[in-house]
This record gives structure tokens, C-alpha cells and sequence, in this order.
């Protein structure tokens, strides 16, 4: 099962995925949070993105984050996944944060007419990163909410 092979990461604004089939084990479709000091994105904030008509094959869910606190405000808003189905996703809504320091923002984020068809873990997961980073870093928080976590 490879992981840390996501579909499809952005980060920015005005931002538009559709018509989309994805198989594969990580995120399918993550957005990632920009920072004040980022030039790719409007107010500093991945923002105005819109992910529709998607079809999804395993995977961890149309995924927001992680965002954790940044001394340059780690921002995600104003994120809609519209018309998505899942067959097997090891989780289909997925908002993930991160610990750190500063501050950080999620925000209207809308998930709608999302169909899951036998989930494989938590198919709705909203709370601290599961996977710890590449590097080793990160919370890591794999069997949270059943097994401590610090965040």
C-alpha cells in the first residue's frame, strides 16, 4: 500500500479540479495551506477552490490540510468537494491539522453530495495528521482518537 503519493495537492486560489477518476492509497484530492508570504495565492490564503465530479478509488478523501500554526498564519478557505464518490476510501472527508507555533485557519470549507460505498476506516476524520511527515516529523497521530496523541 504506497503511501504519501497523493492524487492531486494544491495551493493557491481560484482553483478548479474536475472531471477527475483517482486510484490510489493517500489523498486524493489535498489542499494544502498557503502562508502570508506566499505570492501563489490571494490574501496569502489557498482559497476559491472548487473540486467536482470526482470519482475515487481507495484513498484518504478530499482533504483539507495539514495546516498547522505558522508564524506566518497557515490559512486554507472557502474549499468546496461537490459530487464525489468513493469506492473503499480509507477515509472520505478528511480535514487534518498539525501542531506548531502561530497561528493557522480553516474556514468555510463545504463538502457536498459526497457518496461513500463501504469505508475502510473513519470515513469522516477531522483532528490531528495521521501520517507523520517524510522527513519524520509531524504529530503522526495513526490511532487517534483510540490511542493518545499529542496536539
Amino acid at each position: 500500500m504506497p503511501l504519501n503519493t497523493d492524487g492531486v495537492d494544491v495551493r493557491g486560489s481560484n482553483i478548479l479540479i474536475e472531471n477527475a477518476k483517482i486510484w490510489m492509497y493517500d489523498d486524493a484530492v489535498a489542499v494544502k495551506p498557503s502562508h502570508n508570504d506566499f505570492k501563489v495565492a490571494k490574501d496569502g490564503c489557498s482559497q476559491d477552490i472548487l473540486a467536482r465530479n470526482i470519482q475515487v478509488m481507495f484513498g484518504r478523501g478530499m482533504t483539507i490540510g495539514s495546516v498547522p500554526p505558522s508564524p506566518n498564519h497557515a490559512c486554507v478557505r472557502r474549499v468546496t468537494f461537490r459530487d464525489v464518490e468513493f469506492e473503499y476510501p480509507l477515509t472520505s472527508v478528511y480535514v487534518k491539522t498539525n501542531s506548531g507555533h502561530g497561528t493557522g485557519e480553516i474556514r468555510d470549507i463545504l463538502y457536498e453530495r459526497i457518496k461513500a460505498h463501504f469505508p475502510v476506516f473513519w470515513n469522516i476524520y477531522i483532528g490531528p495528521q495521521q501520517q507523520k511527515q517524510p522527513d519524520g516529523g509531524g504529530d503522526g497521530c495513526l490511532l487517534y482518537p483510540l490511542g493518545g496523541c499529542e496536539t
